[in-house]
């Protein structure tokens, strides 16, 4: 039974953090400065050093994070709608972090023996009986004992920081006040972050500009009507 947990643990273990999972995992830490009248409209900013509004992947996911800020009520700035604060979208990967668990794995080997003999009788012309008897030896092979494995195996933290500045009532001269900041951030061994990120602004879509009280973790399903819809994807087919 020790056995069967073991390998379960390790299973389990490696079910989330490789791609074989059906759904994100992800960690959300969000804090605001609580006032009652949340500004709505705003623009979106690289918070990334030498990144710049027309580099190609800010653009995508800044098109992705637009998509899960409408879950929200937010609405992106226009001629029309001038933005009232900033969000500085950043994003990367972190370095490779390698771990090492311990597994038990069976030994196969000779357990004993069986003995056994088997007697037979004849009879003999001159009515006498000869009695013949012999004698087998069989092994027996089971598990032995146990033995203790080690491997490793290396993840990568994926992470989405953003980061809101009121624009709206800054007075000249004086510095942006930062009104709420979320940070989202995901472990694996992916590190893919393009593929995970709808996945980890749909998980964390309700949380963002809230507070959270500290760092909680979230799931969505991968294939989740909102993750779709933040892919720009139609629902499922019910």
């Amino acid at each position: 039974m020790k056995l069967k947990y073991g390998l379960l643990i390790v299973s389990l273990s490696f079910f989330f953090l490789t791609g074989c999972a059906r759904v994100y995992l992800v960690n959300v830490d969000s804090i605001n400065d609580n006032r009652d009248n949340k500004p709505r409209v705003y623009q979106i900013l690289p918070g990334n050093r030498d990144v710049s509004t027309y580099d190609l992947q800010f653009k995508e996911y800044a098109g992705l994070l637009v998509r899960a800020l409408s879950v929200q009520g937010y609405v992106l700035a226009d001629d029309t709608h001038p933005a009232e604060f900033e969000i500085y979208l950043s994003y990367g990967v972190g370095e490779p972090e390698s771990h090492t668990y311990s597994y038990t794995t069976p030994v196969w080997g000779q357990t004993g023996t069986d003995v056994y003999s088997v007697t037979t009788h004849r009879k003999n012309p001159d009515n006498t009986v000869t009695e013949y008897s012999q004698t087998s030896v069989d092994p027996q092979y089971g598990i032995t004992g146990f033995t203790s494995q080690t491997a490793e195996y290396t993840v990568y933290r994926k992470y989405i920081i953003l980061d809101a500045f009121d624009i709206k009532n800054v007075k000249p001269g004086t510095k942006l006040n930062e009104i709420w900041k979320t940070s989202i951030s995901s472990v694996g061994q992916s590190k893919n972050l393009r593929r995970a990120f709808p996945g980890m602004l749909a998980a964390a879509a309700s949380f963002i500009g809230g507070n959270t009280g500290g760092e909680i973790s979230v799931s969505i399903e991968k294939d989740a009507d909102l993750t779709r819809q933040i892919k720009g994807l139609p629902a499922k087919n019910r």
